[in-house]
């Protein structure tokens, strides 16, 4: 363990609390960056060679690959957290166990999620109402895809550990060499090859494998505690699973809730036509540009809280949480601002046709007040939660967001009262609000403060 830590292992219970948020989080938002421009190359590159249907069939495909990426992601944060507290708490033999429990789980999730996926591929295709000019091509992208999951799981896998650790360098330096191999892929696949949608799920599976055969050579290289032998890939704490069903399931349902929502707006933009339907992803896909130092300074706060935490040092965890906020809200005044004058010209990055600049411009009149006070305080409040392993608030929060306000807002903005892609972006600022108040009732009960993983008494 002594090994592990002197070669990965960075301590955030010391020094500057703001030196070392923005430290730890700005290789967070490369990384995040890089990762997100994986669907954005795919977006880019499939709209210049093959066009509208096949950049709806990769918009379709790509929501419902993320509700299954948030379904590992929000399994893996109970491992990060987990391995944050009892990095903070010097509790070793629990934080090797952690580790070994984190990559079996992965293994043993992405082999039920890919044979699940792939029996359930028409179904799912039917269910989000996929236009028949572009079926074949989201049928074919959705199936390469989905056989390719568990390399997308374990990169995620590597990640979420070495954050735990405190390391967010190395995952940066992993993605940095992926997404050169997926852009150059994408343009040889989708370009001179004309393979279309499938090509680009191809391109990205072969750079994810490539960034999990980098991050596993790394750590061999450094004698990282876990051996990546594959009689390893089956042991499982029964403390270690606990925690990551007691912590994860919550974490794993809101971020289920919160893509399936995306996907239902996604469905609800489908049924007004290939524009609006265009439209709204892109729209999605610069939303992931410029959410990403939001979700990197959550990501951040969460591992810091964790630490801190475990270390018993709840005073640095709450200042970590006000300066969170800080950041977080001065980056979305700016991008509202963005988003409300240069909406078509951001829109321009994808297209240049003129029905879907105008459907894609009103989408951003809505959407952009979501950034203005009220995602940062969700996302510091989530940060917070998570760090604290209460991970069960932010499903209650983000749930009753989703649905109670989000899904259902949309669709009658859209369809009964008649805004049409303007509704569904409405429908963003309005359920953020709802998740907002449930937070804050939640942050006032004070029992958050107490660990649910190490037991400090």
């Amino acid at each position: 363990m002594e090994e592990t830590k002197r070669s990965v292992a960075n301590s955030l219970t010391e020094g500057s609390v703001a030196k070392t948020l923005i430290t730890f989080s700005i290789p967070l938002i490369g990384a995040f960056l890089l990762q997100s421009l994986y669907s954005i190359v795919d977006m880019l590159i499939v709209s210049h060679f093959a066009g509208t249907y096949s950049v709806s069939a990769v918009n379709i495909v790509g929501q419902v690959m993320q509700v299954v990426l948030g379904v590992a992601t929000g399994f893996l944060s109970a491992s990060t957290v987990a391995i944050a507290q009892f990095l903070g708490a010097g509790e070793d033999g629990r934080l090797d166990k952690a580790i070994e429990t984190a990559f079996s789980f992965t293994m043993m999730l992405s082999i039920l999620f890919t044979s699940g996926m792939l029996l359930l591929t028409e179904p799912v295709l039917k269910l989000l109402q996929t236009p028949a000019e572009c079926y074949e091509e989201a049928w074919i992208y959705y199936v390469i895809y989905t056989a390719g999951t568990v390399f997308v799981f374990f990169y995620n896998a590597i990640s979420s550990v070495l954050r735990g650790m405190g390391d967010s360098k190395n995952p940066l330096l992993f993605v940095v060499i992926s997404t050169l191999i997926n852009i150059v892929l994408d343009i040889l696949f989708v370009g001179p090859l004309g393979w279309g949608a499938g090509g680009a799920a191809l391109a990205t599976i072969i750079a994810q494998a490539a960034s999990v055969l980098i991050a596993v050579f790394h750590l061999k290289k450094i004698h990282f505690s876990f051996k990546f032998h594959w009689k390893r890939f089956f042991r499982m704490d029964k403390e270690q699973i606990g925690i990551i069903f007691r912590v994860g399931t919550p974490a794993a349902l809101q971020e289920t809730l919160l893509n399936a929502s995306l996907v239902v707006l996604i469905a609800v933009a489908n049924t007004l036509g290939v524009y609006a339907s265009a439209a709204v992803g892109f729209g999605a896909k610069i939303n992931v540009i410029f959410i990403l130092p939001v979700i990197a300074l959550n990501v951040a706060l969460s591992t810091m809280v964790g630490q801190n935490i475990g270390a018993g040092k709840m005073d640095r965890a709450m200042e970590a949480t006000k300066l969170n906020l800080l950041y977080s809200s001065l980056y979305s005044i700016v991008v509202c601002a963005i988003m409300w004058v240069f909406s078509k010209e951001l829109l321009m990055i994808f297209t240049n046709d003129p029905q879907t600049l105008a459907v894609g411009a009103n989408y951003f009149k809505g959407h952009c007040w979501d950034y203005f006070l009220l995602m940062p305080l969700g996302y510091c409040f989530g940060g917070l939660f998570l760090g604290a392993g209460r991970s069960s608030y932010i499903a209650i929060a983000n749930g009753a967001g989703a649905l109670i306000s989000r899904i259902p807002l949309s669709i009658f903005l859209a369809h009964k009262m008649g805004l049409g892609v303007l509704g569904i972006g409405i429908a963003y600022p309005v359920s953020t609000l709802v998740t907002d108040i449930f937070y804050f009732a939640l942050f006032l009960k004070g029992d958050w403060k107490k660990s649910t993983i190490v037991n400090r008494e």
